[in-house]
């Protein structure tokens, strides 16, 4: 009877165990990140004082025709050689960068051999100082290291003007250049009494 009885309590408890199920609990934790984003900041000012003067008035020239570049030349004769400086640097908080010269977009009073525009030649380097001697010795060049250029040409290939990044304060250290333009000897005839107008673009680019 004993056996029997044991027998009994084994199948109750296999049959139990076949149709019942047991659902067990678990504990649960999470942990979160986050990533916070931001962009850099790059403006550039730029300053046409002759000759020029790191404390003179610096401006935001970003719609043309900007700043009047200051050349002297309004009574120029064949032969004649002006200079005139120009200085660019990044804005406080702005990061490093460069600077391309485009081609100039010319106006001029005359047309055929009375065209002032056309008749002009120029070069360009980056100086601190903006007269003849800016061109002597091994210079820059931005234009014109094989000889001065037509106002249909630009900054040169291969040339690199770096923009210095400025601090949280302070602005950069500028990037200076002079522009030499003249009026070849034997110019036209026609050419007196004559206007023309160039009109550069520098195009700052970030580096980040």
């Amino acid at each position: 009877m004993v056996f029997l009885r044991i027998r009994a309590l084994l199948a109750g408890a296999l049959a139990l165990g076949l149709g019942g199920s047991v659902t067990l609990a678990s504990w649960t934790d999470s942990d979160f990140s986050r990533g916070s984003f931001g962009t850099s900041v790059f403006v550039t000012e730029s300053n046409v004082t002759k000759p020029y003067d790191a404390l003179g008035a610096w401006a935001t020239n970003d719609v043309s025709p900007g700043a009047a570049l200051v050349f002297n030349a309004t009574a120029m004769s064949p032969g004649t050689v002006v200079y005139a400086p120009f200085a660019i640097r990044t804005k406080a908080t702005s990061v490093a960068g460069e600077v391309v010269l485009g081609i100039p977009v010319v106006t001029s009073s005359g047309t055929g051999t009375g065209d002032l525009g056309a008749a002009l030649r120029y070069r360009v380097v980056r100086s601190a100082a903006c007269d003849a001697s800016a061109f002597t010795g091994s210079p820059a060049f931005v234009v014109g290291s094989d000889g001065a250029k037509a106002f249909t040409v630009g900054q040169a290939a291969g040339v690199v003007n770096p923009l210095a990044a400025a601090t949280a304060t302070l602005p950069g250290v500028p990037t200076q250049f002079c522009f030499e333009v003249t009026l070849p000897a034997g110019a036209d005839n026609a050419l007196q009494g004559k206007t023309a107008t160039a009109t550069w673009q520098f195009t700052a680019t970030s580096s980040s």
